[in-house]
C-alpha cells in the first residue's frame, strides 16, 4: 500500500469526493504500517470469522506462456 503524494493531492484539488477517498485510504493503510501483507491475512482472517464468503467475481486465470502469475497480491494461494 502506498501513501498518496502531495503532487496526487493537488491535481485532486477542488474533488471533494476524491480526496475523501484517499485520506481513508490512507488511514487504513497507516492502521497496518502499509503493509498490504498485514492488510491481507486481516482480510482472510475477518472472512474466516464473519461466516460469509467473500466472493472472488474475477474468475480463474489460465498461466500465462511466460510463467509470470498475474493474480492479485491477497490471492488465496497464499493463505
Amino acid at each position: 500500500m502506498h501513501e498518496t503524494t502531495d503532487d496526487q493531492r493537488k491535481k485532486a484539488t477542488g474533488d471533494l469526493v476524491l480526496q475523501e477517498v484517499w485520506r481513508a485510504k490512507d488511514a487504513l493503510s497507516a492502521s497496518y504500517g502499509h503493509d498490504l501483507d498485514k492488510f491481507c491475512a486481516d482480510m482472510r482472517e475477518r472472512e474466516k470469522h464473519s461466516g460469509h464468503r467473500v466472493v472472488n467475481l474475477q474468475g480463474k486465470r489460465k498461466e500465462p506462456a511466460n510463467g509470470i502469475s498475474g493474480t492479485a497480491h491477497c490471492s488465496r494461494e497464499k493463505a
